[in-house]
Formats: structure tokens, C-alpha cells, sequence
């Protein structure tokens, strides 16, 4: 549950128990800071899980600028890193994205994002994401590699 301790700065905890896999705890401390034409956020995290055979925990910091000159325009760039990603609790990762407000409700976020996998190294992908926007909140869903991967195949026939 996310709370406010100090203005600008913000908490969120949860513990998740997986029936016979085991159980998750999760805190992160995040600042925010919003001026006319930028937002600022940055935070930490941390990970502590107890699964059959494993015990630990995972740390992690991220942070997002958001440069918006308009009112229906925005530049975003955005990154984490945890020096042990493990289970992939915490990810590195980092890229940019382009955003428009097509209408009051409808819009457009697309971009390229870096992401490190300990099996393969790092991987680029695609962000494309349409969203809607309700009255509090905006719903979203990033489309990018399921269009990378439907062209990709397309080409590879």
C-alpha cells in the first residue's frame, strides 16, 4: 500500500505469499518532484523472498524524467539498476519514450527500452503503448514486442 510520509516523498510495501512456492516482501521509498515542465521521480527498493531452497533478497534504485512542454506532448526517460537481479525482482534497465495525448481520453506512448537478462545479456525492445484515461487513473498496455515479434516472424517466412 502506497502512503505519503513527507511532501514529495512517497512508500509502498506489500507482502505476496505463493501457496507452496513461498512467500515475498517488497518495500521502495520513492521522491517525487513536479515543476511546469518537468517531473522528477527517483527511488530505492528492496526485495527479500523466501522460497524452497532460496533465501534472499534483491535491491534496487530507479528514477523517470519526464520533460512535457505542451499540454498533450512529453518526453520520457527512465532507468533502473540492481547489481543482483535474481528471480528478476529487481531489473536494469533504461530507455526513452515519446508520448501524445491524441484526445482527452486516448493516447499514445512509443519508444525503445534496454533490459539486461543474465541468460542472454542485453536485450533491446520496442514500447508502444495506447492507453486510456479514466478519471483517476490511466490503463495502458505495452504492445512493443508483441509488433516486434509479429513482424520479425513476418519476415522470417
Amino acid at each position: 500500500m502506497a502512503s505519503g510520509i513527507l511532501p514529495n516523498l512517497y512508500s509502498y510495501g506489500s507482502q505476496n505469499t505463493l501457496p507452496g512456492i513461498g512467500r515475498i516482501n517488497r518495500i521502495s521509498f520513492m521522491y517525487v518532484l513536479t515543476s511546469d515542465y518537468f517531473d522528477i521521480q527517483t527511488g530505492v527498493s528492496a526485495v527479500k523472498y523466501y522460497l524452497p531452497h532460496s533465501i534472499g533478497q534483491s535491491f534496487g534504485a530507479f528514477g523517470t524524467l519526464i520533460y512535457h512542454p505542451g499540454d498533450r506532448f512529453r518526453i520520457k526517460v527512465f532507468g533502473s539498476y540492481s547489481p543482483d537481479s535474481r528471480y528478476n525482482f529487481n531489473k536494469s534497465s533504461y530507455g526513452a519514450t515519446i508520448g501524445y495525448d491524441v484526445s482527452d481520453r486516448f493516447g499514445v506512448e512509443v519508444g525503445a527500452q534496454r533490459y539486461y537478462e543474465p541468460q542472454k545479456g542485453w536485450q533491446t525492445a520496442p514500447v508502444a503503448i495506447p492507453y486510456y484515461k479514466f478519471n483517476k487513473f490511466k490503463f495502458g498496455i505495452d504492445m512493443g514486442g508483441l509488433l516486434y515479434e509479429s513482424i520479425r516472424n513476418a519476415v522470417d517466412k
